[in-house]
């Protein structure tokens, strides 16, 4: 394909975040200063995320993504999503969906490659977090980051609800997985062996967890509901979890396709700042795509129309999950 300003855009785009990084988005280019913005439902997941509400979340995440790598090319973007989409009638089998279209315009302003490189910085880590909490100030500025979005991002501290939280997540892996259409949709995403450079899914060493117990958890799950079996794997789990002082439930609207892209905006702010600040998060999806965990996290929690929980802190620099070599279609 000949070269344009997509291939360039493209490359620091396809750095976006997306639910089992499954990377479902595309750009297809209509022109050198137009494309169409794609969205592959084979990549959907649709029995793990109910409406598939997340993946549509991360179009908000993509949005802002190509914004940043726009202008890190000189350009400014113009992105017109589509006026509705309803994720819960979408299936793997319903094709390619143009969901936004995309115009460039060459920028007046300097080339800006600060959020580029954050980009390329801002990475989950699933290892230890060191044992160090992070400063008032700065959870307070996320705070606000949210609440500038209509959302409210509340941490919680305390080494006793931090530690219940760590707990109930790993409970509702566990959980998730005894359900089969959950687990085979997600089996074909979870990748053994050695991280390639290029590719996609969640592989052994980025997941942090040994080959063995991946396979085990899929190919014997009812194990991993029985005592003493569950208890041990609960117990091995929080071990990649130690040092975390600080975790965080994010709530508000996200019902719609509007509030779902408007959440990823939010979403991509939060982690270029924390990108910036050497602050890493892992998101806790399993403990809100289950009805029975999301009720917990609302009431014990005391936070209204929750949609993460994560927890956050310091670690060493996490290994990077691979990307796919394109997301420019000819």
């Amino acid at each position: 394909m000949t070269s344009t300003p997509w291939s360039a855009i493209g490359e620091l785009a396809r750095l976006v975040p997306t639910p089992h990084n499954t990377q479902p988005y595309r750009i297809r280019p209509t022109s050198d200063d137009t494309a169409e913005l794609v969205l592959c439902c084979d990549r959907l997941l649709p029995d793990e995320d109910p409406g598939n509400a997340y993946v549509l979340c991360a179009f908000g995440l993509f949005e802002a993504t190509l914004e940043s790598a726009a202008r890190a090319h000189g350009y400014e973007i113009e992105i017109e999503p589509i006026e509705l989409l309803d994720g819960a009638a979408l299936t793997r089998d319903s094709g390619r969906i143009t969901v936004g279209r995309a115009t460039l315009a060459v920028s007046s302003a300097p080339q800006d490659s600060t959020r580029a490189a954050l980009l390329a910085l801002r990475r989950t880590s699933r290892l230890p977090y060191h044992d160090r909490s992070i400063a008032p100030p700065f959870l307070a500025e996320l705070a606000r980051i949210a609440t500038g979005f209509g959302h409210h991002l509340e941490v919680r501290s305390a080494p006793r609800t931090v530690a219940t939280v760590l707990e109930r997540n790993a409970v509702a892996i566990i959980d998730n997985l005894q359900d089969p259409r959950e687990r085979e949709e997600i089996r074909g995403w979870h990748r053994l062996g050695e991280t390639p450079r290029t590719g996609d899914g969640l592989w052994q060493r980025p997941m942090n967890q040994p080959a063995w117990q991946l396979r085990a958890a899929f190919a014997a799950p009812w194990l991993f509901a029985l005592e003493p079996v569950k208890t041990l794997a609960i117990r091995r789990f929080l071990r990649t979890q130690r040092g975390t002082r600080h975790v965080a439930v994010i709530g508000g609207p996200f019902a719609t396709w509007s509030e779902q892209r408007a959440a990823g905006r939010m979403l991509f702010e939060l982690w270029m700042r924390m990108a910036a600040a050497d602050i890493y998060m892992q998101p806790f999806g399993s403990m809100l795509t289950n009805p029975h965990h999301a009720r917990w996290v609302a009431d014990t929690l005391g936070v209204a129309q929750p949609w993460l929980v994560l927890r956050l802190g310091y670690s060493d620099r996490p290994p990077a999950a691979p990307r796919l070599a394109s997301i420019v279609l000819s």
